[in-house]
């Protein structure tokens, strides 16, 4: 006689790319007579049967053991596996159910920029806020998706910078990694900083393709330590806008009068703290926008006005940028204002 501790097993959810599941029922022998289990038939190739070959004694266990694989069958699923034995009372059915979720799909790396045949997933390396005694790192992607063996080498940058090309020989098809790490100690100054690092993309049988990653940071005090009374009576900076908008710029000149016969639109910087505020920058990465006046330090209470100027020549549809404002004020150390103008 035959008879087992389950008839069915529910797997629950099964992740599809896991792999394969296994249970394992305990088969006995109720029986006066050694138990020979012959063979095993399953409903689907995807549900696989080992069993214990031996033949039970009377009072004895066995297994069988049942494994489904969910690789390509999503959604639920109820198999079953038929027992046959010597046993008198006939075949033993037994079943496995489950639900299979689908895989994540598989993301998509995306290269839109290049230099040469060299494929990046970025050219900018930006650090937004830095502290002054910080090193940080960011990463671009790359790939060669030419059918020639790539080179990579890395021109003159700044010591404040640590640049790694992880390889620098990419074979057809292969992804590597740039990582640069910043130091803002060794760049020995306050503000925004920019700079570039400069590559060169070499392939056999042709020219040498140079190209650059712009590489930008706000560079911040640091302040952690910083108590509650240290900070009720610190700086901060109010900014009168948070966007200029030339609006509709005529094509004529380099630099002529815009809204209301006016060269340039300004903004406020005024310190509603009470210790000094420190300037440290005002910049904007676009070379179509200058920047002019202001103040390096403004006492509790006072306030600086800002001119920025753009080049409507030089505009060909659309300017869209920000001017980075860097200061000691604990609250918003860096503050943005957008500069929006049309063609």
């Amino acid at each position: 006689m035959i008879s087992a501790d389950m008839q069915t097993y529910d797997f629950g959810i099964v992740p599809e790319n896991e792999g394969a599941v296994s249970h394992v029922f305990h088969i006995t022998n109720t029986g006066t007579a050694p138990l020979v289990i012959t063979r095993i038939t399953t409903s689907c190739g995807c549900t696989q049967p080992e069993w214990t070959k031996a033949p039970i004694d009377p009072g004895m266990t066995g297994e069988v053991k049942i494994s489904y694989n969910p690789k390509g069958r999503p959604g639920p699923f109820h198999k079953n596996a038929s027992v046959f034995s010597n046993a008198k009372n006939g075949d033993l059915m037994l079943y496995v159910q489950g639900a299979v979720t689908s895989k994540p799909a598989a993301p998509v790396i995306q290269y839109p920029y290049g230099i040469g045949e060299l494929k990046l997933q970025t050219k900018r390396f930006l650090y937004a806020g830095i502290r002054r005694d910080e090193v940080l790192g960011e990463k671009t992607g790359i790939k060669n998706e030419s059918e020639a063996t790539l080179t990579i080498h890395q021109g003159k940058i700044p010591r404040y910078l640590t640049v790694e090309v992880r390889p620098a020989t990419l074979l057809p098809g292969e992804t590597g990694e740039i990582t640069c790490l910043f130091n803002a100690r060794e760049a020995k100054r306050m503000g925004r900083v920019t700079t570039v690092l400069p590559l060169v993309v070499e392939s056999a049988g042709k020219a040498a393709v140079p190209g650059e990653i712009q590489v930008a940071a706000n560079i911040i005090d640091n302040f952690a330590k910083l108590s509650a009374s240290d900070r009720a009576k610190a700086p901060a900076c109010q900014c009168s806008v948070a966007e200029l908008d030339f609006g509709k710029l005529p094509d004529r000149g380099s630099r002529i009068p815009l809204i209301g016969g006016r060269e340039s639109e300004s903004f406020v910087l005024t310190n509603t703290g009470k210790s000094p505020l420190s300037v440290y920058s005002v910049t904007c990465d676009d070379e179509l926008v200058d920047i002019s006046g202001g103040k390096k330090e403004l006492k509790p209470g006072a306030s600086a006005t800002y001119k920025v100027t753009v080049r409507p020549k030089e505009i060909k549809t659309k300017l869209e940028a920000h001017i980075h404002v860097v200061t000691n004020d604990p609250g918003t150390p860096v503050r943005l204002i957008k500069v929006v103008a049309e063609k």
